[in-house]
């Protein structure tokens, strides 16, 4: 009686209910109109197919961590991948999270109920030279440019086909990620980058402000020879013939077929281009924070977390390094002695 009336008074009391967990993440996945539809799509894979079968019926206030523990065991042991699990994890904590802001629960029980997986697939990318090699390759592809940006700025895939030319200072060398172009749901259309982090400015090196601009005249030429025909109102730098959206999915296959066609370099896909500009800069000596923000995460742990296999590189290239400035040290002439009159 003593909580009770405690809880009266400081606003915590929760009334009771008989509402199930299945029917409260119906009802909130509906409400949720403000999530990307990628992600509404993924929310809804996790709670039917998932968590709706194993624990839809239990009362929302009876679901406690020893339960949603179980509905983790009970997935893994399915021969679902860790990852998904955790996915799992993120919707139903991010759902828990909002009943006990609309008072429906006291606590979140999924609130650390699962630990981030640790051990990541392993990451393929080239090497500087490998990198030079497909580029000269491909260096008569219509995707020339493409894959240029993509190994100099580590923009992603959608980020890329989302590009328009006033997001692109040629003489201030630099551009500015502003939309993307992705699946949404079962179309495709223009959205807001990943997150808020994602919206960012990159700095350009030289040769690939030359393709830029390249890859700009050759789009004016195709203006004037497709006429009324071309979209010129959509502004994108990676476009079709025709100026109109591409399809990633598309843009992904023909990367893998020039792969396919160059057999001396390891497979990757398009994504490893991402990966091939964070691990070449790490090994260069460019400072994680300064990384981090080219890519576009939202935090330098998120850029460490990925990029792990470069820090043994990086911490021996410092080693070198320290040892190379400290003999520079020792063959500098040395300042002559103060005279005793000095």
């Amino acid at each position: 009686m003593n909580r009770l009336q405690t809880a009266v008074v400081d606003g915590t009391l929760v009334e009771r209910s008989r509402r199930t967990l299945g029917a409260y993440l119906e009802d909130w996945l509906a409400a949720r109109s403000d999530i990307r539809a990628n992600t509404a799509r993924d929310y809804n894979v996790s709670i039917h197919n998932h968590i709706g079968p194993r624990l839809g019926e239990v009362p929302l206030q009876a679901v406690d961590r020893l339960r949603i523990r179980g509905l983790y065991r009970q997935l893994a042991e399915s021969g679902l991948a860790e990852k998904t699990v955790h996915n799992v994890h993120i919707c139903l904590r991010k759902a828990l999270q909002d009943a006990v802001d609309d008072g429906l629960l006291r606590r979140n029980p999924a609130e650390r109920a699962h630990a981030k997986p640790k051990d990541r697939p392993e990451m393929r990318t080239w090497s500087a030279d490998e990198l030079a090699t497909f580029l000269a390759f491909t260096a008569q592809d219509r995707e020339l440019g493409l894959y240029h940006v993509a190994a100099a700025t580590g923009m992603r895939r959608g980020e890329l086909l989302g590009l328009r030319w006033r997001d692109v200072d040629l003489d201030g060398v630099r551009l500015s990620v502003r939309q993307q172009y992705t699946r949404q749901g079962k179309s495709l259309g223009f959205g807001p980058p990943k997150s808020a982090k994602s919206i960012r400015t990159i700095d350009l090196d030289g040769e690939t402000i030359d393709l830029l601009r390249e890859q700009r005249e050759r789009q004016l030429f195709e203006r004037r020879a497709w006429g009324k025909a071309y979209r010129a109102d959509l502004d994108l730098v990676f476009c079709r013939q025709g100026g109109s959206p591409e399809d990633p999915n598309v843009i992904g296959r023909r990367f893998g077929r020039r792969i396919r066609n160059l057999a001396s370099l390891p497979a990757i896909g398009l994504h490893g281009l991402r990966h091939t500009h964070a691990t070449l800069l790490l090994e260069e000596g460019v400072d994680v924070k300064t990384v981090s923000e080219r890519l576009g995460h939202d935090s330098v742990q998120t850029t460490l977390e990925l990029y792990g296999h470069v820090t043994p590189k990086m911490r021996a290239n410092a080693a070198a390094r320290f040892g190379s400035l400290l003999n520079s040290a020792r063959v500098a002439p040395a300042v002559a002695p103060m005279s005793a009159e000095n």
